[in-house]
């Protein structure tokens, strides 16, 4: 834009010192003397010369493309942070032989209801290993000598937390009984994945992940490379944080904004992704599409409460 401005004030001129020169018999004769000094040629001709070949190379170079972000490599990772995270607190631990370069997120997002289901069907129950968590869990339960009664209670158990999109088998050698999983059903989308992080946000920050969930939707639509009004980039569009990260610096903003504005609508109004003056702070009751946005992520909260998120 600057240079064709430029480009253009240089033009004007040039053609106005011509137009003004070739009026009179004397100034048709000096810019004839004139234009056969090689200097003066120069002079006129290098600059539009020098910024034409700025403006196309400008305009020519390769547009450097942000880097897009892959949503199965953070899902993964927050995968292996989860189960790596239940093995510290001691809820679970990882055989040796368990690699945890592929966990498939629809399993280890499951993996806590399993241990859940153990404890609560099993006496004194030992710790759970984790065998195997790829495209199957085996998550196996040791010093038992007869598991029989407990293998129809856990299997029960289990599919009542999972749903029929997962199928379970128990198998038994020794004193070692192993449960394994498998999901059936179609991959999940972003969504789905990002619920367990939103909860898990909520929690961290003592806010509702509900609203988190649905001001998210509202915005991204859950893609990870959403760009905003002024190219923010995220879930979120924030100016900071990336993939996960900014699930959970939103939620402490949402956590501030909840505790500063007058009521819920105000603090949603914060996250609308489109900047402009006219529509900050209070003003925001007089834009149409503002208002709009506002109501359908208040609406659409209820929708993550019936499914389970507080």
């Amino acid at each position: 834009m600057v240079l064709t401005i430029l480009t253009t004030f240089w033009l004007c001129i040039a053609a106005c010192i011509l137009a003004l020169g070739i009026r009179t018999k004397k100034g048709r004769m000096m810019s004839k003397t004139l234009w056969r000094s090689t200097k003066v040629r120069i002079a006129l001709v290098l600059p539009p010369v020098v910024i034409a070949i700025i403006a196309i190379v400008f305009f020519f170079q390769p547009k450097v493309q942000p880097e897009q972000i892959e949503p199965g490599i953070i899902f993964r990772d927050y995968s292996r942070t989860l189960v790596e995270g239940l093995a510290k607190q001691g809820a679970i631990t990882i055989d040796p032989a368990c690699e945890l370069d592929e966990p498939r997120p629809e399993l280890a997002y499951m993996l806590p209801a399993l241990v859940g289901v153990y404890r609560d069907i099993v006496k004194k129950p030992t710790t759970a290993r984790l065998v195997q968590l790829d495209d199957t869990l085996r998550l196996s339960f040791d010093g038992y000598k007869q598991f029989k009664n407990r293998t129809i209670n856990i299997i029960k158990g289990a599919k009542k937390k999972l749903g029929p999109r997962y199928t379970f088998d128990m198998e038994s050698q020794g004193e070692t009984h192993t449960l394994v999983v498998t999901y059936k059903g179609e991959a999940w989308r972003n969504e789905q994945l990002c619920a367990l992080p939103a909860t898990e946000a909520g929690i961290r920050e003592s806010t509702d992940a509900a609203l988190l969930m649905s001001i998210t939707r509202h915005i991204s639509d859950f893609d990870f490379n959403y760009e905003g009004s002024k190219r923010e980039r995220g879930l979120l569009a924030l100016d900071t944080g990336e993939g996960l990260e900014q699930m959970f610096i939103g939620a402490r903003r949402l956590r501030m904004a909840l505790d500063t504005a007058q009521n819920t609508e105000d603090a949603v109004a914060a996250f609308y992704p489109i900047h402009d003056m006219q529509t900050m702070h209070s003003e925001w009751r007089k834009s149409p599409l503002k208002s709009s946005w506002v109501r359908e992520v208040l609406k659409d909260v209820q929708y993550y409460r019936a499914n389970g998120m507080k």
